[in-house]
């Protein structure tokens, strides 16, 4: 079974290596919704629904927990 939070921390490292090489804020809200899906079907090794919707989610809370993370520490 897949580690949701391992995977959302991985996705939200990558996301912020990418960005550091160039890719503009605004889209990596984007790439984080294709990461996790991408690494969700690559560590289930099949395409199904329920794969996908735990990828978005994945790729949607890796966004989440930067922007809050970096609310609180601004603030």
């Amino acid at each position: 079974m897949i580690e949701i939070g391992v995977v959302i921390a991985v996705v939200t490292g990558i996301v912020e290596a990418i960005k550091k090489v160039g890719l503009a804020s605004r889209f990596a809200p984007i790439v984080s919704i294709v990461l996790g899906v991408a690494i969700t079907l690559g560590v289930h090794g099949s395409i199904a629904i329920e794969h996908v919707v735990t990828g978005i989610i994945v790729g949607l809370s890796a966004s989440g927990l930067y922007s809050g993370t970096k609310a609180v520490i601004k603030k």
